[in-house]
């Protein structure tokens, strides 16, 4: 297994920069959507070669789920979100709410198990256990690993050019950073993360973020 501490760090900074802010900022280039998909593709070929050289697509890593005593927290933070998200919407976009639910239940139900396991978990999986295994000695402050982590998956969503969107992956990167830090469980992220997405989705605030609308 390769030893990440013995790389230079300047590599893997220069690796971390084509990962996780080249790739996504050439989505916003004038070029054929078929060169983009090429790019992108080479990444994500990239990062699944690194990936079985570290060990990471093993059971442990790709399926580990364990008793995590801050997941109530983890919950509730979600409630509130809901709470609050769904007062918001109810009085500023009233025509909007649960639109998907009522409008379309079968496309409703297709996207919520086709974004859980084609999206979510690939997204989690890059960014925060490859991320974590792979650069976490870049930067030794815990906090500031977790802001930097949420910065550049708030970065992945550039395409969007969406002020809200920025914001919301934003907070999202940090507090699925934080589950992920403490718990080392993929499958408890991606369950946090598909969580707050779906329920955008089901709100109706899922065109925002290239959901199908009804």
């Amino acid at each position: 297994m390769i030893n990440e501490s013995k790389k230079p760090s300047n590599l893997l900074w220069l690796e971390l920069g084509w990962l996780f802010i080249c790739l996504p900022a050439s989505l916003l280039l004038p070029i054929s959507p078929w060169l983009k998909l090429c790019l992108v593709l080479s990444g994500v070929c990239y990062c699944v070669y690194q990936s079985k050289n570290m060990g990471l697509l093993k059971r442990r890593h790709l399926l580990y789920f364990d008793h995590y005593p801050g997941s109530w927290m983890m919950w509730l933070r979600f409630l509130i979100f809901v709470i609050i998200s769904l007062i918001l919407v109810a009085i500023t976009m009233p025509e909007s709410l649960f639109s998907v639910v009522t409008g379309n239940p079968s496309l409703w139900f297709g996207i919520c198990i086709f974004y859980a396991v084609c999206s979510v978990y690939p997204q989690e999986f890059v960014y925060r256990v490859f991320f974590y295994k792979r650069y976490s000695g870049l930067i030794v402050n815990q906090r500031l690993l977790i802001g930097f982590n949420a910065s550049l998956f708030c970065f992945a969503h550039v395409i969007f050019l969406n002020g809200l969107v920025f914001l919301l992956t934003f907070i999202g990167g940090v507090l699925f950073a934080l589950t992920y830090q403490k718990s080392r469980s993929l499958l408890l992220t991606t369950l946090e993360h598909s969580a707050y997405g779906l329920w955008l989705f089901t709100l109706g605030l899922g065109e925002m973020l290239a959901f199908p609308g009804a």
